[in-house]
């Protein structure tokens, strides 16, 4: 054992390390793969690069306009503060007071609009109130309902004529020569004619009558021909006559006819 007191302990580690051989350091070969992923690598940072740089050129942009716009505020502000005297009460005021003169001058524009219609509206039924219709019916039968319902219409007067009790001047301004709610136009007398002879026969009465009448109107006044279908002698008869007529085939349209008729009569005599 007494060997062991002769080692030196201090070169116990020297010692070891000689006696421990060397290893020998191979390079390990890189794969393709991870070539690869380098070169994917690269490519993406690039990516990265140009995308910030263009993230960069934006919100630049970004804030130099954000710059100009704190400018242009400050200037207004400053304007403002200037005009008002440092008091954006009296501008709230003068705002105010202009969208308040701003929405009068649209209602004014609205009822003026308004007071127009109305006072048009009124001119015509002070035209309706003040015509005069005549109302023609050629046979003796009683006054029928397209009478009455002009009547109601408002007209100064409706006056109600058959061959009993003819028409008298002065006329009015109106005339209505009603050959629907006769049987002049139909009856036994065309029964057992051709159409041709009825056809022919139709419009002879016709004539008859618009002649009558015509010799009763005065130049001003306005016939209203009331009668189903056509008929020559009413297509034609401004080639004949130097008188306003007009023909209608229904209530509604002789409503509406004798009431525009009204509006020329007036406009003749004035």
């Amino acid at each position: 054992m007494d060997w062991l007191t002769s080692i030196d302990i201090s070169h116990l580690g020297d010692w070891i390390i000689t006696q421990t051989p060397t290893p020998t350091l191979t390079p390990l070969p890189t794969p393709a793969k991870n070539v690869n992923d380098i070169e994917l690598l690269k490519s993406q940072l690039e990516f990265l690069k140009a995308t910030n740089g263009q993230l960069s050129e934006s919100f630049n942009k970004f804030v130099g306009a954000m710059q100009f716009t704190l400018v242009v505020f400050a200037f207004l502000g400053g304007f403002l503060a200037y005009v008002f005297g440092k008091n954006l009460d009296d501008a709230k005021k003068i705002a105010s007071q202009v969208i308040r003169q701003e929405i009068d001058n649209k209602v004014a524009d609205l009822v003026k609009s308004e007071v127009a219609t109305v006072t048009r509206t009124l001119q015509r039924e002070r035209v309706i109130g003040s015509t005069v219709v005549d109302y023609y019916l050629p046979c003796n039968d009683s006054e029928p309902n397209d009478c009455k319902l002009l009547q109601q219409r408002g007209f100064q007067k409706v006056r109600f004529w058959n061959q009993r009790r003819q028409s008298k001047k002065p006329i009015g301004d109106v005339f209505v020569l009603d050959l629907i709610n006769s049987n002049l136009l139909s009856g036994q007398e065309f029964a057992g004619i051709s159409d041709a002879d009825a056809t022919n026969k139709r419009e002879e009465k016709v004539k008859a009558q618009v002649d009558l009448v015509l010799n009763w109107l005065e130049k001003a006044t306005v016939l209203v021909i009331y009668v189903k279908g056509r008929y020559r002698e009413i297509d034609n008869l401004a080639t004949r006559v130097d008188y306003y007529y007009v023909s209608a085939n229904a209530p509604v349209s002789l409503m509406g006819i004798v009431t525009d008729s009204a509006y020329v009569a007036h406009g003749e005599k004035n």
